[in-house]
C-alpha cells in the first residue's frame, strides 16, 4: 500500500531518516543491515530497505499508543525494521485488509451474491 503522505507530518523524512541512522542502518528487530541481499520465497532475491515503524507505544500518561496515528514520532514509539519485521509486525492488518479487497472483487464481479445465494441453498 502506497504511503499516503498527509496523514505524517511535514518533516516525516527527517524524522525517519533520524530514526534509521540511529538505528545504524540496521534493523531494530532482527539486526539485518540496510542493502543486505536475501532470497525471497520463491528463491528471488530482493534488497532489504529499512522502513520506519509506528508501535503504538503507550503515552507516559498511560493513554494507549495507536500505531495508525502517523503523526505521533515520539522516539519510543518508532522502530527502523527491515520489511519482513515490518511486515511480521503488521501482518493481521495485511490480512483483513487482503479479505476486504477480495470481498471487494467477487461483489465487482458479481461472484458474491452467486456464491451467498448458493450457500443459502445448501
Amino acid at each position: 500500500m502506497p504511503m499516503q503522505r498527509e496523514r505524517y507530518p511535514p518533516n516525516w523524512e527527517e524524522l525517519s531518516l533520524a530514526r534509521r541512522t540511529q538505528a545504524g542502518w540496521q534493523c531494530e528487530w532482527c539486526g539485518i543491515a540496510q542493502g543486505t541481499i536475501r532470497t525471497g520465497g520463491k528463491g528471488k532475491p530482493y534488497k532489504v530497505v529499512l522502513t520506519v515503524a509506528h508501535l503504538g507505544t503507550i503515552h507516559p500518561d498511560g493513554r494507549p499508543g495507536d500505531k495508525h496515528d502517523k503523526r505521533d514520532v515520539r522516539p519510543e514509539n518508532l522502530a527502523a525494521l527491515c520489511q519482513v519485521c515490518h511486515l511480521r509486525y503488521d501482518i493481521d492488518e495485511h490480512i483483513q485488509r487482503a479479505k476486504q479487497t477480495r470481498r471487494q472483487r467477487q461483489y465487482a464481479a458479481g461472484q458474491l451474491e452467486l456464491f451467498s445465494s448458493e450457500s443459502e441453498n445448501l
